[in-house]
């Protein structure tokens, strides 16, 4: 590839997706850190931090307590997970996770897409070890999520058609 062709495709971004000022997406999700074991015995246990989710995938993170900072993640999730999830003993906890009212027929796209980003965000419990958030096991999550997805996508056509056959 030539600097040429680099210019023309414009920079490659890691991590968050570029969102544009026209595109119609999901508003930013709201979360607190609830941590069960503090590992570090800095941050103590319950509600440790605030957080925010924002539609190009990047997430801000605000400590509570007597030295409050506030940390921005490029990864979302995945980062803030990683690094104070501490292999299950803080989980990401939306405030959100519940869809109200009814969505007209003509946004049922944008919708839908809100339906399923809530239900990919709901933790899934480990089928070895039982915890919501994440662990030590290798057992694979994949049967649950598309369970939780399922429910949500069903509850959705529920809302909006009647029901399900």
């Amino acid at each position: 590839m030539t600097a040429e062709n680099d210019l023309a495709e414009g920079p490659q971004y890691i991590g968050a997706r570029i969102v544009r000022p026209d595109e119609q997406l999901a508003p930013p999700r709201l979360f607190v850190l609830r941590r069960h074991v503090d590992v570090s015995g800095v941050s103590g246990t319950g509600n440790v931090a605030d957080g925010v989710e924002w539609p190009d995938g990047t997430a801000s993170v605000r400590w509570r307590g007597e030295h409050p900072s506030l940390v921005f993640w490029d990864r979302g999730r995945t980062s803030v997970e990683l690094i104070h999830g501490h292999g299950g003993a803080t989980d990401v906890e939306y405030l959100d996770q519940e869809v109200t009212g009814e969505a007209p027929t003509a946004d049922a796209p944008d919708a839908l897409r809100r339906v399923i980003d809530i239900a990919l965000g709901k933790p899934v419990r480990c089928p070895q070890c039982g915890r919501p958030g994440a662990c030590r096991c290798i057992a694979n999550r994949h049967d649950a999520r598309v369970e939780v997805v399922l429910a949500a996508v069903l509850g959705y056509l529920a809302r909006t058609n009647g029901p399900t056959p």
